[in-house]
């Protein structure tokens, strides 16, 4: 195995153990817990956004501060959160507490997300839509198996009957020994890359979220959260499936895109990325939709199959295309701006749409979600026509 390879399954399989811990605590857990703690729709959007809201203003600094410090300590430290965080939520006995927890949980994802993108960055090379790709199958097959696994263990601990307070404890007690295994592994198996000499002042690394943030900001503008918190809820509370079809429904989303990623990689790498990004949007906008037409179960398989799909192309496409434009020196920095900007919206999402369902139904809710993604979707496309036209003359 070459030394590129073996870099790349090291920093896999820290990816690997810290995220399933993370993703068991999100989906379906998290908004359940929060339902079962009395919590409105408003304040269910409230907690769920609260995590990305801290990636909001810290995904940008941990980035640069990773140009000047080094990957390997900041990821050291993102795994650390990862560890010690879920043993909180064994504590929590009134729902609105739950948004520190998510904001501190959300710090974990922050610091170490946009840095493991770099260090792949780093370590593709010329690879880095195969590569970046790669590495989000490990980010979306832990969301997939986050969601069966804690869908299974909550319905486990009910012995399928009603879930009380002490079996989402349990449930939390478990993240955290994952989280605990998690740290353990990165220490011993984190590759180490240190940051260029040629930018070791703290002042010119953050200097670089502001370069990054012009890049970012005029060549992604696509990206807004379905607001998928909410379809836990849908399919328990509204279409009266168990938490257990919850959990298989989300899987088959997260496994959708862990299976199409790799080849939406391959194909980014080789056609104009902005045209698969707009694809994949138009496919969001319409299967969100789809998931308020229907409440049989294979019918609404088939939409996840398809939410799944266009998962994979956004996503893949839009982190290789920033890697792409952004220079070694400020890998870090644009990267992290990128997931400030991915954050917005993934915070905005569950937020605004909790207060739709607050005075509308859950279809009129996400029809004007998406309506909003295509209106934006069609902005981009314009967008990125003038561009093409400007550079042509």
């Amino acid at each position: 195995m070459s030394s590129k390879w073996r870099s790349f399954v090291n920093i896999s399989l820290v990816d690997f153990s810290a995220r399933l811990s993370y993703n068991i605590a999100r989906t379906p857990l998290l908004p359940l817990f929060a339902l079962y703690l009395g919590a409105s729709p408003a304040l269910i959007g409230a907690i769920v956004g609260a995590s990305t809201v801290t990636g909001i203003f810290l995904k940008a600094p941990s980035g640069a501060l990773s140009d000047y410090i080094g990957r390997k300590r900041m990821l050291l430290f993102g795994a650390f959160l990862f560890a010690i965080t879920p043993f909180s939520y064994t504590f929590v006995t009134v729902a609105w507490t739950l948004i520190i927890v998510r904001a501190i949980h959300g710090m974990a994802t922050s610091i170490y997300g946009p840095v493991a993108n770099a260090v792949v960055a780093n370590i593709a090379g010329k690879e880095k839509g195969k590569f970046l790709s790669l590495f989000s199958v490990i980010k979306i097959g832990t969301n997939a198996l986050g969601g069966l696994v804690g869908g299974w263990l909550l319905y486990s601990l009910a012995k399928g009957q009603e879930y009380n307070l002490s079996h989402f404890r349990y449930a939390y007690l478990f993240c955290g020994i994952l989280g605990m295994i998690a740290l353990a592994v990165a220490f011993f198996l984190l590759p180490k890359i240190e940051p260029s000499a040629e930018h070791r002042r703290i002042r010119d690394s953050f200097s670089k979220v502001f370069n990054g943030l012009k890049e970012t900001g005029r060549n992604v503008k696509i990206l807004m959260t379905s607001a998928m918190a909410f379809l836990p809820i849908l399919v328990v509370k509204e279409y009266h499936f168990s938490v257990l079809y919850a959990g298989i429904l989300w899987s088959v989303i997260m496994g959708t895109s862990v299976v199409l990623k790799p080849v939406m990689g391959y194909l980014s790498d080789r056609m104009k990325r902005w045209k698969l990004i707009s694809l994949g949007m138009f496919l969001c906008a319409v299967s969100f939709t789809g998931f308020t037409l229907t409440s049989n179960f294979y019918a609404l398989t088939a939409v996840a199959i398809l939410f799944g799909a266009a998962e994979a192309i956004v996503t893949t496409s839009t982190v290789a295309y920033v890697a792409e434009i952004a220079s070694d020196k400020r890998l870090g920095a644009s990267l992290g701006v990128f997931g400030t900007i991915a954050d917005t919206g993934q915070a905005l999402g569950p937020i605004i749409i909790g207060i739709l369902l607050t005075y509308i139904s859950y279809f009129t809710s996400f029809m004007i979600i998406s309506l909003f993604i295509i209106l934006w979707t069609i902005l981009y496309i314009t967008v990125q026509i003038k561009e093409k036209k400007v550079k042509l003359n």
